[in-house]
């Protein structure tokens, strides 16, 4: 079993604002150059040679600028500059990592910009605060795309104003949202993560095939704005041998729930909700937990988990990438971990002397976005001889297994299947065996893992977001 100290798996926090949008005013934010960081410490694990279905090739990500005469249309370009938006939660429940992201992708583009930029031209980012408010991150990308005239906005897709993008056909790149972010009703927006729903049927598979558990009765805290997929989730648990399973939206008072289930004989629970701090607090209260263990996504983000503090022990929790050395995937780090290891040690090195924070999933894949980002308007320019948001919409829509080595490939961007990174790690938290450290999670997946064992479809997040959005 290999042992991972410091990883920061954050990426449960991509549930707690995927609701819709409204209106309001939004006010320019700087971004923050460096990050507040505590000290962690990486052990090296054991080489494995198990390998599930999922793993991908590693892809060297550089920064090849496009020569020859480029042609500039439409907003946020001229001969000197690329200035790209972000709207993100500098204030409400996302804020402690949102500093984090800044820095990381902004840590990308000045590795662009210190490489002679995009043809030429360096890119510039504009951060705005949404406040973890629908009606706030409207006005942000309002005041964004209208006002500060952008070329392209990157959002963590909660609170993603998805009528305004459509409407603006406004070119935006998400690490997750709603479901909707997948449909083809918006083409213009561009998932590079996945849903919380189907990153948890990896960790059911994770926990069932690695973990060696076999659960037969599963509750299921699900988050009402996903109620549409809890179907989905019945049949991946279904799939793996689970002869019932229980859904319920988080309540106010969890202590019924931990009674309920208790009576009932429930063998795991499967944690889709934010609402399970108070539910570990009532399992505390009321002395019992799922024999064979709970967990998922949402219980990932070790600033929560060092809240929640030693009840989280034994519990489940992932990441969405590869740690920054390359681990569980390689030995040591190929070309892509190690350009992603030098641009953060050079332009964030806060982050960078932080074990943790390196390996977050949020961190690592605000990187992949910068990755993306740049690659679609260098491809762009390189491929059409013009560099306007078209022509980086067309280069996104045609990519085939875009791969940055870091994270899971992302298949398709097109229109009518947007595949995203849908690949993760997944490991128990334990004591962390060093005095000055807390939690460390031991991983029992040899490898990223994928919902190719559900039988799914390549394209199966765009056909369960049309589902469920009719």
């Amino acid at each position: 079993m290999r042992k991972v100290v410091g990883l920061l798996a954050v990426f449960g926090l991509l549930a707690a604002a995927c609701s819709d949008d409204d209106d309001g005013d939004g006010a320019t934010t700087e971004a923050p150059s460096t990050d507040e960081a505590s000290p962690t410490t990486d052990e090296a694990p054991p080489a494995t040679d198990d390998v599930v279905p999922s793993t991908d090739e590693a892809a060297p990500s550089t920064d090849e600028v496009a020569t020859g005469e480029i042609v500039v249309g439409g907003q946020g370009i001229d001969d000197d500059r690329i200035v790209v938006g972000m709207s993100i939660d500098q204030s409400g429940i996302s804020a402690p990592i949102s500093v984090d992201i800044i820095s990381t992708l902004q840590a990308r583009f000045a590795v662009a910009n210190e490489n002679g930029g995009i043809a030429g031209r360096q890119i510039e980012l504009i951060v705005l605060d949404d406040k973890a408010d629908p009606t706030q991150a409207l006005a942000n990308f309002r005041q964004l795309w209208e006002q500060d005239k952008v070329f392209a906005i990157y959002t963590l897709g909660g609170n993603v104003p998805l009528e305004y993008i459509g409407a603006n056909e406004v070119p935006t790149f998400t690490l997750a949202g709603p479901p909707e972010v997948y449909a083809s009703t918006y083409p213009t927006i561009i998932p590079l993560g996945s849903l919380l729903p189907t990153w948890a049927a990896q960790t059911a598979y994770s926990v069932v095939e690695y973990g060696g558990k076999q659960p037969k009765k599963v509750a299921v805290l699900y988050d009402p704005d996903m109620e549409a997929l809890n179907p989905f989730i019945e049949e991946y648990w279904t799939a793996l041998g689970v002869e019932e399973v229980i859904f319920d939206p988080p309540p106010a008072d969890c202590s019924a729930l931990v009674l309920k289930y208790q009576d009932a004989g429930v063998d795991y629970w499967d944690f889709q909700d934010f609402g399970y701090i108070g539910c570990i607090a009532a399992e505390e209260t009321l002395g019992w937990k799922p024999p064979m263990g709970q967990g998922g996504a949402i219980a990932s983000t070790l600033a929560i988990v060092r809240l929640v503090g030693e009840p989280m022990f034994g519990g489940i929790g992932g990441s969405p990438n590869r740690l920054a050395d390359g681990r569980p995937t390689y030995d040591e780090p190929n070309e892509a971990h190690q350009f992603y290891l030098d641009g953060m040690e050079q332009f964030a090195p806060d982050i960078f002397a932080d074990e943790g924070a390196l390996n977050g999933g949020m961190t690592m894949l605000a990187w992949v976005a910068g990755n993306f980002i740049v690659e679609a308007t260098e491809g762009a320019g390189a491929d059409s001889g013009e560099i306007s948001q078209q022509s980086v919409l067309d280069w996104s829509w045609a990519i085939e297994d875009w791969d940055t080595g870091i994270a899971g490939v992302i298949h398709s961007a097109a229109p009518d299947c947007k595949t995203g990174n849908d690949q993760t790690i997944w490991g128990y938290w334990q004591p962390d065996p060093d005095p000055e450290g807390d939690f460390v999670l031991e991983l029992f997946t040899p490898d990223l893992v994928d919902n190719s064992w559900l039988g799914v479809e390549e394209c199966y997040l765009t056909a369960l977001a049309e589902e469920v959005t009719g």
